[in-house]
């Protein structure tokens, strides 16, 4: 029996659309890192049109990629060519309305880029476009589908840590566009329990870059003079869980390191996926156990849409469906509100969906 070939449309044709795989060695565990590359990489898929808003980079990424269909609006790629799947890789303060739009329109799974959107109202549009059509979700967090994570995962819900009580991530980055990768993969390692409580701060100021103001007549973070983008820098901040654990967020440039204490033993992850190790026991006991985790198997990238394709063919959910997105989607939001409120404990869900924060 032939297999079926999923019809897939990209909207936005940048760094993530597929361009970023010029950055990048061949030879790294994340490659193909770009969603055109990945998609190639599946025999299940075929990229049928991509759609920007800009002339120029739609058409260096159709001579890049030898694309045939290009369109300057979605919503005519979406209702010509009639895809399967689409990869919404817009900045995110232009991609709630691409997701809609297909949710509504028979595109039955749907690959967005993080963050997911501007502000959580229009999160929450989001969330009941797909749940009402029934689209399989997946959202650009891809540590979530790294086989290495995935496996220190697995140790830690097997209890091979005993209970996890801190996970202690150290980066720094900003709010919207980057952090999703540290609070998805947070709340991932500490079993997805829902976020009661942010507080935590974000930064003002930065040497001689400009950072985003708030203006309160306007509820919104705002570009600073001639940029589209406001993304605040983040400061140190915590969340609770509703299982009782606590993730920590320390600023130190040039890291991405996971630390996660459990009472039994603890489990990390060091230079961005390059060391991962289990360690069962504490420093003096004789019983001391520690396994070394290597990933194996695909791209984080082509196992995103390989999850995807999983829903639409069995009906199972994905892993980062939009339920568990909006985990992540809510801390941001509400450390913002936070920080609004001089770091304050900030309750979880928050009351407010109309803060906006346009990030990149």
């Amino acid at each position: 029996m032939t297999e079926k070939i999923y019809r897939v449309a990209i909207i936005g044709t940048g760094r993530m659309g597929g361009l970023i795989e010029d950055e990048l060695s061949v030879n790294q565990f994340s490659s193909p890192y770009g969603h055109f590359s990945a998609y190639a990489a599946i025999e299940q898929t075929q990229v049928v049109a991509v759609a920007n808003r800009g002339k120029a980079r739609l058409k260096r990424f159709v001579e890049r990629f030898g694309v045939t269909n290009a369109y300057l609006d979605y919503r005519d790629m979406i209702e010509k060519e009639k895809p399967d799947i689409v990869s919404v890789t817009t900045p995110s303060f232009a991609r709630a309305e691409p997701i809609i739009f297909a949710a509504e329109h028979g595109v039955r799974g749907i690959y967005a880029e993080k963050g997911l959107c501007a502000s959580l109202e229009e999160a929450d549009r989001i969330v009941a476009a797909c749940k009402k059509n029934n689209v399989a979700f997946n959202w650009g967090a891809m540590r979530r589908h790294h086989d290495g994570y995935i496996r220190m995962r697995d140790a830690i819900a097997d209890g091979e840590i005993g209970e996890p009580r801190y996970a202690i991530m150290y980066t720094y980055t900003d709010l919207i566009k980057h952090h999703p990768h540290t609070l998805d993969l947070v709340s991932m390692l500490l079993g997805d329990a829902k976020p009661s409580w942010v507080e935590g701060r974000l930064v003002e100021s930065q040497g001689t870059r400009s950072q985003p103001n708030y203006e309160p007549d306007k509820h919104a973070f705002v570009p600073p003079s001639g940029e589209e983008i406001a993304d605040p820098m983040v400061d140190f901040f915590r969340v609770g869980y509703s299982n009782g654990a606590e993730g920590m967020f320390v600023p130190i440039p040039g890291r991405f390191d996971i630390d996660v204490h459990g009472t039994e033993g603890r489990a990390f992850a060091w230079d961005n996926g390059q060391v991962f190790c289990v360690r069962r026991g504490t420093r003096g006991e004789s019983t001391l156990e520690e396994k070394l985790i290597k990933p194996t198997g695909e791209s984080p990238t082509v196992c995103t849409i390989r999850n995807i394709i999983r829903e639409m063919e069995t009906g199972e959910r994905t892993t980062g469906n939009i339920d568990v997105t909006m985990l992540s989607v809510e801390v941001q939001f509400g450390l913002a509100h936070s920080h609004l409120q001089d770091g304050a404990r900030v309750s979880l869900p928050l009351t407010d969906r109309h803060l906006y924060i346009p990030g990149g």
